[in-house]
């Protein structure tokens, strides 16, 4: 890896510079965000949780009506490859995944798709949010559209999750948590949200229009191997008033403990989001 290099590409299975990604080749996913994308972490060079994200990837494109041609494996093998030419034994990782160019809006019956990944070093979120926890406040303005599909995968435009996280960002805070069309709680803008209530871990439903996170996944688990009695469902935000405990989760933070919701919640403790982030580390 040279000093100057930060990113690094493999374009349709081929590993390639900055210089040889064309807008023709991006046009259709820049131009209309035709598409969708994964993020996902490598530690020594192992990536963490490939299947899932890959399964994931796979349903969102299938839901645009792309269909991703490149094995799973295949894949897998080249980015660890491009990791350990590169040096990048901890990596973030993106793929996106968006529809061949077509001369219209209409896509016709394209479903053939172009496929880049971006590898950089990873960059930790500071140790002092996971020892003091974040601040959020309840977005006003952003609601995740629970009867729409595209709640429910990572398609290339992240316009609202962007704004959500500036409004918290203008009011002095760390993220937003955002409500759906019906007022339930959803999730915050890049991550899914859980909340204890005595010895009990809570956490919207799917159905609420949020991401099926890959770490939700893992930390509901990891919930069940411990016996740790979990509920997925619909709540409002006034729930959070009563919580002991609210954590956020995605799979480049783990697990990130709240210290505060503006007007709603203080934490005290912090005890179950260090527990599950220690176990999920041990489940990479």
């Amino acid at each position: 890896m040279t000093a100057l290099q930060k990113n690094f590409y493999i374009l349709n299975g081929r590993e390639v510079s900055e210089k040889e990604i064309f807008l023709s080749i991006l046009k259709r996913g820049f131009l209309h965000g035709d598409g969708v994308f994964e993020t996902l972490k490598a530690e020594n060079f192992r990536i963490l949780r490939w299947g899932g994200h890959w399964e994931r990837l796979r349903k969102g494109a299938g839901v645009c009506g792309i269909e991703i041609g490149e094995e799973s494996v295949k894949l897998r093998k080249r980015i660890v490859t491009a990791l350990k030419k590169n040096g990048l034994d901890r990596a973030y990782i993106r793929i996106n995944a968006w529809r061949k160019a077509t001369e219209s809006f209409d896509p016709g019956d394209e479903q053939r798709a172009e496929i880049l990944v971006l590898m950089k070093k990873y960059k930790p979120y500071p140790e002092k949010f996971y020892r003091d926890g974040i601040r959020c406040i309840i977005s006003k303005t952003y609601f995740k559209n629970d009867k729409s599909p595209l709640t429910r995968i990572k398609s290339l435009n992240y316009l609202e999750n962007i704004l959500a996280r500036t409004e918290a960002k203008k009011q002095g805070y760390d993220d937003s948590i955002l409500l759906n069309t019906e007022r339930y709680l959803a999730s915050a803008s890049v991550s899914n949200l859980f909340f204890v209530k005595g010895k009990k871990i809570f956490t919207p439903s799917v159905s609420c229009g949020i991401l099926p996170g890959i770490t939700r996944k893992d930390v509901l688990e990891i919930c069940g191997r411990h016996g740790i009695k979990t509920e997925e469902g619909k709540f409002f935000q006034g729930d959070l008033k009563k919580a002991d405990e609210v954590f956020l989760t995605n799979s480049l933070m783990g697990v990130m403990p709240v210290r505060a919701i503006k007007n709603i919640f203080t934490g005290k403790q912090f005890s179950c989001a260090v527990f599950l982030r220690e176990e999920l580390k041990n489940t990479n």
